[in-house]
């Protein structure tokens, strides 16, 4: 079963960010108060310095830097497929890379002492066992924050279709004309001259229903936000879309159990992609 499927790897930018920020801050405190690897050669009286503040402040932009190009500039070459084969070896990589990093950074300020294979081994195993939380922490922030999103999504539309389930009266111009229905069954809005065509599904079938109003009127009658209108003749109700697809530049809406999709006008394109979620149409021609 692939990952991302149950736990996701974010390929955002602000998610690549936060991850080398936190993991550069983590280290950078953890060494400062703890002081453990060498740090400060094992003196447990030992305050903190000033001198010690800014010596090993060298590590932050050093793990900072080396998580970023990991992520913006490796990653999209060797990360094709998110699944256990390819994360758990790029997840070991990282750990390595910000290890052999900070050794460099803890050599560099000590001139060069401790430079010893063995030395870099024991360091890499010290840091990364210090890095797995923050890195996890950030992982699983990044994942809870997703599914709170996706939790509040779901409830919303929860909402808008429970309120087709709801009869609405629709009153025409006349005094007996107008219909009781549950907008669920309004599949979309014609105007036709001095009248509308109301296209209902009845029984698997499409039935239309001729009324005298105008599609101003029914705009503001219909409450739900499923009921968008498309141009200036036409309302959908996107419960019944079936795709959204980009035809000649024109945005096209197709919906269950009418043939030809409905032209969405220029002025309203970016409201409808907006209520499908920011999603692009695909190109058809």
């Amino acid at each position: 079963m692939p990952i991302q499927s149950t736990y996701n790897y974010p390929n955002t930018r602000p998610f690549k960010l936060t991850l080398a920020a936190v993991c550069a801050l983590f280290i950078y405190v953890f060494l400062l108060f703890f002081q453990p690897f060498g740090v400060n050669n094992y003196q447990p009286g030992e305050k903190i310095s000033l001198e010690l503040v800014l010596g090993i402040l060298w590590i932050v932009p050093a793990l900072f830097l080396t998580l970023c190009f990991n992520e913006f500039v490796l990653r999209p070459i060797f990360i094709k497929k998110y699944n256990f084969t390819t994360l758990i070896p790029w997840f070991l990589y990282q750990f390595l890379a910000m290890g052999t990093s900070s050794f460099l950074v803890y050599n560099a300020l000590g001139n060069f002492h401790d430079f010893y294979w063995s030395s870099y081994f024991k360091h890499v195993l010290e840091i990364s066992s210090v890095l797995v939380f923050p890195f996890l922490g950030t992982l699983f922030y990044f994942n809870y924050r997703k599914v709170a999103e996706n939790y509040d999504e779901i409830v919303s539309t929860s909402k808008d279709v429970d309120q087709l389930d709801e009869i609405v009266l629709l009153r025409g111009d006349y005094k007996n004309d107008q219909i009781a229905i549950r907008p669920k069954k309004i599949i979309y809005i014609k105007s036709e001259d001095n009248y509308l065509g109301l296209f209902l599904l009845e029984q698997g079938k499409v039935k239309k229903y001729l009324i005298r109003a105008t599609l101003n009127h029914f705009e503001h009658t219909l409450k739900s936000p499923l009921f968008v209108r498309c141009n200036r003749s036409s309302i959908v109700n996107l419960f019944h879309l079936e795709t959204a697809s980009q035809r000649s530049g024109n945005l096209m809406l197709k919906l269950n159990f009418v043939d030809e999709p409905i032209k969405v006008s220029k002025s309203n394109r970016s409201y409808i992609l907006e209520k499908l979620n920011g999603a692009r149409p695909s190109d058809d021609d």
